[in-house]
C-alpha cells in the first residue's frame, strides 16, 4: 500500500496579522518575526516538511499585497512577488489557510479571499480560517462561536482560534495555548487536505507557467483597481511585462531566472528522453534574447 501523498499548503493574509508566527510554530522552526506596520515576509518561503497524523505537510508562506497603510504594494514589487509564488507552487495546493486576527472584518480580509481564493485558486482549494490573538478570550473559541455566522459568506472550511503570542510575562499563559493551537490547526488541514493538489500550471491544467503568470497577475491588476494598461499584453514575455511594469533590471533578471528551472522540471515529466534540459536551454536562448 503507497503512503499518502504529501499535504501542501499556502498561507496567506494581510500584513502583520501573525502568518510568520503561525509558521514558526507549526514547523518549529524561527523566522524572525516583527510586530511593527511592515511586517517581514518580503517574498515567498518554503519552510521543511513536518509530519502530523502520519502525513507529511509543507507550509508556502507568501508575502503580503496590502501595505501597512492599506493600499497595496507597488506593481512593480508585486509582479515580482507573483512570480516568486509561481515558482515555489509548481506542485500545487491542498489546503489554504487564511490567516486573520480576531476583530472586525478589514477590507483587507475580504480583498485577500477574494484574490487567493476566488481567482487565483478559483474556489477549488479548501481555505481554513486562522484566527489569531485568541489568547484573551476564554476559552479561545467564545469569538469564533459569537462571530461565526458573519463568516457564512466566505464558505471557510473551518474557523479556527489560536494563540501564537510568544514571551514576555505571560509566557507560561501563552505556551500550551500556542500548543493547543498548532494541534488544532494541523488537525483541520489534514481533514480537509485535497486527496490529489489543485495545480495553478504544468500537466493536466492545459496551461503553462507563462499562462499561469500572466493569468494570476491579470487576475492581481483587476484585484488590486490598477490602471489596465498594466494588464499583459499578446505575445509579450515575462522580462518584457516586468520591465514594463517599472521592475528594476537586477529584480527582472532576478525574477524570470527562475523560469528555466521550473520549464526543465516540467518538461522532464513527459516521456521524451532529455525534453527536461532541452526546454531548459531553449529557454534560457529565449529569455537572453529578451535581455538584449
Amino acid at each position: 500500500m503507497t503512503s499518502p501523498k504529501a499535504i501542501r499548503v499556502l498561507v496567506f493574509g494581510a500584513t502583520g496579522v501573525g502568518k510568520t508566527s503561525l509558521c514558526n510554530t507549526l514547523t518549529g522552526r524561527v523566522r524572525p518575526t516583527n510586530n511593527g506596520p511592515f511586517g517581514v515576509t518580503e517574498k515567498t518561503h518554503l519552510y521543511p516538511f513536518i509530519e502530523h497524523q502520519g502525513r507529511r505537510i509543507q507550509l508556502i508562506d507568501t508575502a503580503g499585497l496590502h501595505e501597512s497603510n492599506g493600499g497595496t504594494v507597488p506593481p512593480e514589487q508585486a509582479a515580482v512577488q507573483i512570480v516568486e509564488l509561481l515558482e515555489n507552487s509548481k506542485h500545487g495546493f491542498n489546503a489554504m489557510l487564511h490567516v486573520a486576527r480576531a476583530s472586525r472584518l478589514t477590507k483587507e480580509q475580504e480583498e485577500d479571499h477574494e484574490f487567493f481564493v476566488r481567482k487565483m485558486t478559483e474556489s477549488r482549494v479548501p481555505t481554513i480560517l486562522v484566527l489569531t490573538n485568541c489568547e484573551n478570550e476564554e476559552p479561545m473559541s467564545a469569538w469564533t462561536d459569537r462571530n461565526r455566522s458573519a463568516f457564512n459568506k466566505f464558505g471557510y472550511a473551518e474557523l479556527v482560534p489560536t494563540c501564537f503570542a510568544k514571551g514576555g510575562k505571560l509566557e507560561e499563559h501563552f505556551a500550551p495555548l500556542r500548543n493547543q493551537s498548532r494541534t488544532a490547526v494541523l488537525d483541520q488541514v489534514v481533514k480537509h487536505a485535497l486527496v490529489e493538489p489543485y495545480m495553478l500550471y504544468g500537466e493536466g491544467t492545459q496551461r503553462t507557467l507563462k499562462d499561469a503568470v500572466f493569468h494570476i497577475w491579470n487576475q492581481f491588476v483587476d484585484w488590486a483597481k490598477l490602471p489596465s494598461h498594466l494588464r499583459t499584453k499578446t505575445n509579450e514575455g515575462a522580462l518584457q511585462l516586468l520591465k514594463r511594469l517599472g521592475v528594476s533590471d537586477k529584480l527582472a533578471e532576478a525574477a524570470v531566472r527562475h523560469l528555466p528551472d521550473l520549464i526543465e522540471d516540467l518538461a522532464s515529466k513527459t516521456p521524451i528522453p532529455g525534453a527536461g534540459k532541452l526546454a531548459r536551454l531553449v529557454t534560457l536562448n529565449l529569455l537572453n534574447r529578451f535581455r538584449k
